[in-house]
């Protein structure tokens, strides 16, 4: 009964349907609403991708000036969110001013009614067709085409849906995304979708132990277990020593942090598993910083190649 139920969760989340029901448009793909000219703060673009038109919040400091390249972050909302809620959860925009990068919160279209990632693209019975992949890329092209974006750091973190579609970013798009941070999320069974990552991988993984949304014990054959994603990416990047694990009060929360190091490029992975955790955008302090900053400090360490000097 229980395996019914998470199965029935998981698939009201993934809203299984043929239609995305995204807005079509007649302008070929490629069409946007940028400017030309270098918009700060705060602005909401469209671009229009496999007839779609998709939407995005994207964020500019003051301090960009064009002169450097500057890292980018992407950050996807989860089932049935939107993208400005999403960004008051896990709001980036000061510290993109006192770091120097380009926020970005792209918004999933609509299935069955609800704004989605297509976290399982080419899965066995996924009903979603979006190319979120397909936008994702489409979207860096058109950063990078307007902005002085350094590629070989381009991060993507997430929470829920979103956080599951940045695990499938880190498989399928590794020649594009540095380093994630999924928040409240899963990633897809190895045995259902395969994962072959370019290039070592910072991973950042925050999961509550009470999550019936994305169980921390996983949803058999289709989204696998915490410990065993952790696993995984331990594996990619060749990381030998056992997980140094520490305990961390905090915000009234009660977390276990695994952190495993030294692997290829010095990569790292960190598993905050928090005892009794829902399913949230988790709110607590890592060494100083609050949790959301903690992502940005810690992936924007790295580039492709690995840790930067």
């Amino acid at each position: 009964m229980i395996k019914l139920l998470l199965l029935f969760a998981f698939t009201v989340l993934m809203a299984c349907s043929n239609n995305d029901g995204g807005q079509t448009t007649d302008e070929p793909d490629g069409t946007n609403s940028l400017s030309g000219e270098t918009e700060y703060g705060l602005t909401s673009q469209t671009l229009v991708h496999d007839g779609v038109i998709r939407e995005f919040l994207l964020y500019v400091p003051a301090s960009y000036d064009g002169t450097v390249e500057v890292p980018l972050i992407l950050n996807f909302h989860g089932n049935g969110l939107s993208s400005e809620v999403h960004m008051n959860m896990a709001d980036m925009r000061e510290t993109a001013e006192s770091e120097n990068f380009i926020a970005v919160y792209p918004q999933g279209v609509p299935l069955d009614g609800s704004a989605h990632w297509n976290s399982l693209a080419g899965a066995e019975g996924n009903k979603s067709e979006t190319d979120d992949i397909g936008f994702v890329s489409a979207l860096l092209n058109l950063l990078g085409s307007n902005y002085a974006i350094d590629t070989s750091r381009v991060y993507a973190s997430g929470y829920s849906n979103g956080g599951d579609f940045s695990f499938m970013l880190a498989c399928y798009l590794s020649e594009s995304i540095t380093a994630i941070a999924p928040v409240s999320s899963l990633m897809a069974d190895v045995n259902l979708l395969p994962c072959n990552p370019s290039h070592p991988t910072t991973v950042l993984i925050f999961n509550g132990t009470a999550d019936y949304i994305r169980p921390y014990a996983g949803i058999n054959g289709y989204l696998q277990a915490v410990d065993d994603a952790t696993a995984f990416w331990v594996q990619h990047n060749n990381i030998s020593t056992p997980a140094d694990v520490s305990s961390i009060q905090n915000n009234g929360l009660s977390i276990e942090r695994s952190s495993y190091t030294a692997g290829d490029g010095d990569t790292v992975v960190e598993l905050f598993k928090v005892i009794d955790g829902g399913h949230v955008w988790f709110d607590f302090d890592i060494d100083g910083a609050n949790s959301t900053r903690y992502i940005w400090d810690t992936l924007s360490q790295y580039d492709r190649e690995g840790l930067r000097d």
